[in-house]
């Protein structure tokens, strides 16, 4: 599973090197411009930069969307099917990739940012007290909280899309090549949303307030029963997947 892991981190950023590298440059020359007195030169450097690095951001979901289904559903399908490998390494292999190129991005993207500010704001080092008051302001057992409720979301997103494009990716919708996959999502997200709608309505979901030091509500949410749903749907999809890895298996 690891040497798949990194084919595919590796292939992606062979062949899509420039979503992280254009912004980074456009912003270093506008950095320079800025530093010899090019004023407007520097503005429209640094401006274009930094829009191409939050669109780069929706690029790169999509071009990692894209390749996770050309590789096994698509050109290198053949390939990458045949590797000697269990279908739940795959499954799991295609679910961390997501994840590990998620990290990468969001973690990149950040980083862009707070380095912009400190640089605009003349600030040389991070305001860490700062940061300590608004956390302890918000309360660590919320933020600890609000973190998990986060990377469940996240989860649950993933396996969704891994298991949208091998549905889509399957015999019924392959013809539609890598529409299938996207009808797929949206019919499960109809699918979904009419389904906790109709458990809403039996008050199946509890309501759950974080609430900070100051008496402000941090965050509200449907409760650990809709938690729990979304741990459960994501389990579900992951055996979906697995499913289908290992029927292409066999059936090759």
């Amino acid at each position: 599973m690891g040497k798949l892991l990194g084919h595919q981190i590796k292939s992606h950023f062979k062949n899509n090197w420039f979503i992280p590298v254009l912004p980074l440059v456009l912003i270093v020359f506008g950095l320079l411009f800025s530093s010899i007195n090019y004023y407007n030169l520097a503005m429209h450097s640094v401006t274009i930069g930094i829009t191409a690095l939050s669109c780069g951001y929706i690029v790169a979901a999509v071009t990692v969307i894209v390749g996770d289904y050309n590789m096994f559903f698509g050109d290198s399908a053949l390939f990458y099917e045949s590797i000697p490998i269990s279908p739940l390494a795959k499954t799991f292999s295609r679910f961390i990739y997501y994840f590990v190129m998620f990290t990468i991005y969001s973690l990149y993207l950040v980083a862009i940012f707070v380095i912009l500010t400190l640089a605009s704001t003349g600030i040389s080092t991070i305001p860490w007290k700062e940061i300590s008051s608004v956390i302890n302001e918000i309360g660590a057992k919320n933020l600890l909280i609000s973190i998990g409720i986060a990377i469940i979301f996240l989860f649950n997103c993933i396996a969704r899309i891994v298991f949208s494009i091998s549905l889509g990716g399957g015999k019924k919708l392959r013809r539609f090549g890598f529409g299938g996959s996207v009808l797929a999502f949206i019919i499960l997200g109809v699918l979904e949303g009419f389904a906790i709608k109709l458990l809403d309505t039996f008050d199946l979901f509890t309501k759950m307030e974080l609430v900070m030091n100051n008496g402000d509500v941090f965050v509200n949410f449907r409760g650990v029963g809709f938690l729990m749903l979304l741990v459960v749907e994501t389990i579900l999809f992951l055996l979906g997947v697995y499913y289908f890895h290992k029927n292409r298996i066999s059936v090759s």
